[in-house]
């Protein structure tokens, strides 16, 4: 500012016109009282800067589905309408089954899914007399292709192929670019900032519950989320048991920030306990377990975990309702997102489960 008055101040002088300068220069110059004071320009007024705007708070966007079979039952054969089947009628094209839903998974920051099959070369089964599932190893390419960033492989079928198709599986996966958690797999990551920390377990046995809470103590940190997978709970039942709902408050209490349940191949509830949300069950998703499951609603569940005061915590959550087939008639292994009176159906059939749940809040 102080610059830019001396320029001004020069020119009001060199402008200001003194008595008698047009006359002749003998002449004498009048007293001071006589001399016009000329008008310097006042300076511009002090604008104060504006304030910087706070930084926006940091946000992360995850996503969650349930069973994930790439596969179909051991022992089926590419038969019309199985899971085989009906990728090479689409052209093996790996974008297909998640090709309905890839506009909501390819906008979040991180998509867990649960994955309930082997993908190997193992020629046997190592377990008789249940479902077995093999998908083939270049499968993963459907995961990269859905933008499923991670998945939890703790459930009963991950040792359908005994070790070989458990390590090829884990390999492969990860030669894929695609993250593994589960048993004794922990997969740390991090995203814009924050470290992420994904477990699993298998089974919803009371007996798991000290070595939950041991390792999801181990693990949480002061500035982490640390996200918990279950395959627990019934297969058909639409609400949690007294085991899931010990297994997941545990979780919580020790410091889990999300809690993901799966196996009853339907949906269940979600609680909310001390802040945190506890998913029961999400459902199917892309299943290649069964030709034509009776109930084919599910969900992609939502959170945005937001930064404050320096931690990120659990923040707005949102449920996308889905089909898991285009088709009704019979599953094609693609899920749908659904719109109008089907969505409102299924937001409002989560409601009642959620309502349902002992204790919820």
């Amino acid at each position: 500012m102080i610059k830019g008055i001396f320029p001004l101040l020069a020119a009001a002088l060199l402008s200001f016109p003194l008595a008698g300068c047009e006359k002749s220069s003998a002449a004498a110059v009048p007293p001071a009282h006589e001399i016009a004071t000329a008008q310097l320009p006042s300076p511009p007024p002090v604008v104060a800067a504006a304030p910087e705007a706070a930084p926006a708070a940091r946000t992360i966007l995850l996503s969650a589905v349930g069973d994930c079979t790439l596969a179909a039952e051991f022992g089926i054969g590419n038969t019309l309408t199985t899971f085989p089947r009906e990728y090479e009628d689409h052209g093996s094209d790996p974008a297909y089954f998640f090709g309905g839903v890839q506009s909501i998974l390819a906008h979040d920051d991180l998509t867990i899914a649960n994955l309930e099959t082997t993908l190997t070369t193992a020629p046997s089964p190592a377990i008789p007399g249940r479902p077995r599932f093999r998908g083939k190893p270049e499968y993963t390419a459907m995961l990269v292709a859905g933008s499923v960033e991670l998945v939890n492989f703790a459930n009963n079928h991950a040792h359908d192929f005994g070790q070989r198709g458990y390590d090829e599986t884990a390999r492969v996966v990860r030669a894929a670019g695609v993250g593994l958690s589960g048993n004794d797999i922990v997969d740390t990551r991090t995203i814009r900032g924050t470290e992420i920390v994904s477990l699993g377990f298998t089974g919803g046995d009371p007996v798991i519950l000290p070595a939950v809470v041991k390792r999801v103590r181990a693990l949480k940190t002061a500035t982490n989320l640390v996200i918990v997978s279950f395959h627990w709970g019934a297969e058909g039942s639409y609400q949690p048991n007294g085991v899931q709902l010990d297994l997941g408050h545990a979780a919580v209490d020790a410091g889990a920030d999300l809690v993901i349940g799966t196996h009853p191949h339907v949906l269940q509830g979600i609680e909310t306990y001390r802040g945190r949300h506890i998913l029961y069950s999400l459902g199917n998703f892309v299943f290649g377990g069964h030709g034509n499951p009776a109930d084919k609603d599910s969900i992609i569940y939502q959170e945005a975990f937001v930064e404050k005061d320096g931690r990120m915590g659990p923040g707005e959550m949102t449920i996308v309702p889905v089909r898991i087939s285009g088709l009704t008639t019979r599953n094609d292994y693609r899920p749908l997102l659904l719109e109008g009176d089907e969505r409102e159906r299924v937001l409002a059939k989560m409601k009642k489960l959620s309502d349902a749940i002992p204790g919820a809040r």
